[in-house]
């Protein structure tokens, strides 16, 4: 006899339904998410929780939280694609319990709970901290370039705007006069069509314009204008500035964060003091590195002052790295108030000035048989220098960084923070903004960093999850059914009789402790 080949038969029914537990894996993803939301107290997260005394029930907060998890664990991020994965992804029918919210409802809940959203990030980061997956030894800081969802081509210049409102102004005032004539001429004289569009045309670009002196720049865009021009992948699009502070234990990310500045100056005290709220008191003696974006004189100061350990080269510019007289050779000996030249001689100090409120002091050197002093300087008073505020704190820095332990920690940096990078942009396929404007891109760029520390639980979870059997009484039912009825059901009795329920695992967030060691 032949075999048939496997093929569907669309004609199947079931004695029994299908039982919903039975539609996903013991450790799939979905089954970690439910958990994580279940444990979380969404009211007191500062999510907004509906009550309706009349028409349709609202969605429970959780049940629309967990599919937006489900969306970006999966890489799902648009409310479209969304509905329709509740209508056909399985393992998202069973999260929702076959409740299919429409892409409306998803929509205003991302909406309406934007600063909610943004602390179940920090809510990964404490549960990973008690999962064991934060080291709290050694950290990286750095930042990344993504663009705004707004179209580049339809910016301003400058220049555009002051020639267009310099327009609108010349025809606003001839519409007003001829319509202050036709008026007298024809009481009840109707106003022309589009004048109210030029008028609050006029208006926006000169706040636009106020924008751009404010911040002095040189390109608006109407439609996103807290996007800047920044260096995106070699190309000058409009942007935002991403931040993100990793863990090295296991890339668990402790601090995330977006802004409107171009470059990473004024980011670092800001980003440790974040992880430290997000990890705790732990987080204390943490050493955080960073590239030379973060190592900004005043930064550095700041950084010092608040007694935060941290490994990050000045900004002094590669230019002078081969110029052995540059100002960086010259020692500053903040006790004595004296700066050394590299020919070991003393400048002197010509008293001080005011610069952006800081007090700089200036040194001269007036040794006119200097060897050097062609190499050295073109003034022909002789060299002078500035010491700044911060400039002990940026010399400290140069020679702690000459160390060779030092040295070796401040180079595990790319390994720690830009695979991060590379996991959002290649393995998540987010090279780009997909919500308007500075407070909508925080929330999603939160979301996006809770999803990868998620994922770093959910394998952890996979190996610490608990279980509960159903018992030996169900077991004994359905094989005494199985009995009676005389069909097969092997795979139901087995099922039955080993299957975990779904708060089995609970105890992963109940008794995670940071002792316990974190699954790779």
């Amino acid at each position: 006899m032949m075999a048939h080949a496997i093929a569907p038969d669309y004609g199947q029914q079931f004695i029994f339904p299908p039982a919903l537990e039975d539609w996903v894996p013991k450790d799939h993803p979905a089954r970690f998410l439910r958990e994580f939301v279940d444990q979380l107290d969404l009211s007191l997260l500062g999510f907004v929780m509906p009550s309706a005394t009349e028409g349709r029930p609202p969605y429970a907060p959780s049940l629309l939280l967990k599919i937006w998890l489900y969306g970006y664990f999966h890489r799902i991020r648009s409310t479209r694609k969304l509905e329709a994965a509740c209508r056909e992804h399985l393992s998202l029918l069973w999260l929702t319990g076959l409740i299919q919210p429409d892409h409306n409802s998803l929509w205003r809940f991302w909406r309406d709970n934007q600063r909610a959203l943004r602390e179940i990030f920090k809510q990964t980061v404490q549960v990973a901290v008690r999962a064991g997956c934060v080291g709290l030894a050694l950290q990286a800081l750095d930042g990344t370039k993504i663009e705004a969802c707004a179209a580049g081509p339809s910016s301003w210049s400058r220049e555009y705007m002051e020639k267009l409102l310099s327009a609108l102004d010349e025809a606003l005032a001839h519409t007003e006069l001829a319509i202050v004539q036709e008026e007298r001429a024809q009481p009840g004289y109707r106003l022309p069509a589009g004048l109210a569009e030029r008028q609050a045309l006029r208006e926006q670009i000169k706040g636009g314009l106020a924008q751009l002196a404010a911040d002095g720049r040189a390109y608006y865009h109407p439609v996103e204008p807290e996007a800047r021009r920044m260096k995106v992948d070699g190309k000058n699009r409009f942007a935002y500035n991403a931040q993100a502070l990793a863990d090295e234990k296991t890339g668990v990310i402790v601090a995330c964060e977006a802004t409107r500045q171009e470059t990473d100056v004024e980011q670092l005290v800001p980003m440790i003091e974040q992880g430290r709220e997000n990890v705790g008191i732990a987080a204390l003696n943490t050493l955080t590195v960073a590239d030379t974006g973060y190592g900004a004189g005043a930064d550095l100061r700041a950084a010092s002052e608040k007694g935060l350990n941290v490994l990050a080269p000045p900004m002094e510019g590669s230019s002078t790295a081969d110029q052995p007289y540059a100002t960086r050779y010259f020692h500053y000996d903040a006790k004595e108030r004296t700066v050394t030249c590299p020919q070991g001689k003393k400048l002197d100090h010509e008293g001080h000035t005011t610069n952006k409120g800081q007090r700089v002091e200036r040194y001269r050197c007036h040794w006119r048989d200097c060897p050097v002093r062609a190499q050295c300087t073109r003034d022909p008073k002789g060299r002078q220098l500035e010491v700044r505020p911060h400039t002990p704190q940026v010399q400290a820095m140069r020679e702690r960084l000459q160390e060779p332990p030092a040295r070796a920690l401040w180079s595990q940096r790319g390994q720690i923070i830009e695979r991060i990078f590379a996991q959002i942009k290649q393995h998540e396929g987010f090279r780009r903004w997909t919500v308007w404007g500075l407070a909508a891109v925080k929330t999603q760029w939160a979301m996006l960093c809770a999803t990868l520390n998620l994922r770093v639980l959910y394998q952890t979870w996979r190996t610490k999850r608990g279980t509960r059997p159903v018992g030996a009484q169900m077991a004994a039912r359905l094989m005494r059914q199985r009995k009676k009825w005389g069909f097969a059901l092997t795979t139901a009795t087995r099922h039955m009789a080993g299957r975990r329920s779904p708060l089995a695992s609970s105890t992963f967030f109940a008794r995670s402790n940071s002792n316990q060691a974190c699954a790779s």
